[in-house]
């Protein structure tokens, strides 16, 4: 069963582009944040995934960070917008909406013992260019390390948007 066609790839992505489009930011702006999650199924993730089905993906997401960064409420004391790829599992991508600074500022400091990330200068290595994704948002990578007893994970996450 592991060698399974991903059946219905550009159907899939359609939905997907037109779910991603639906997004409606900006209706709990009386929390810490706000997140919206890929709006599909693990389909995007998966290794028989075609890698133009992929990028197409992720020029959507980006696009939409955009797009929400530039309709922010004027009314907002504080609101800054962020996109996270995670580059190993793009189901796990999301869109943040922060509305507390002071949460927005220590969200990019994660140093418990479960979970650490560790910032990593790009030296040249861009996700997106290496991707042919044109973006003017500014982009920052990260080590993610999970480290909880029975379970290790290390993965690369891509931030995009207002970021530190």
């Amino acid at each position: 069963m592991k060698h399974k066609k991903q059946r219905g790839q550009k159907r899939k992505l359609n939905a997907l582009l037109a779910n991603i489009n639906q997004i409606q930011p900006f209706q709990n702006t009386d929390c810490q944040y706000e997140h919206f999650h890929v709006p599909c199924s693990r389909f995007i993730s998966s290794p028989k995934t075609y890698g133009k089905i992929k990028t197409q993906f992720c020029r959507a997401w980006l696009d939409k960070t955009a797009e929400v960064i530039e309709r922010k409420p004027d009314h907002l004391s504080f609101c800054k917008v962020v996109a996270l790829i995670d580059e190993f599992d793009l189901w796990e991508s999301q869109i943040i909406i922060f509305y507390d600074k002071n949460y927005y500022n220590s969200f990019w400091s994660r140093t418990s013992g479960a979970q650490t990330w560790e910032p990593i200068e790009n030296q040249g290595r861009s996700f997106i260019q290496e991707r042919h994704i044109e973006s003017t948002l500014k982009e920052k990578c990260y080590l993610e390390t999970i480290d909880d007893f029975e379970y290790f994970h290390k993965t690369i996450l891509w931030f995009y948007g207002d970021i530190l």
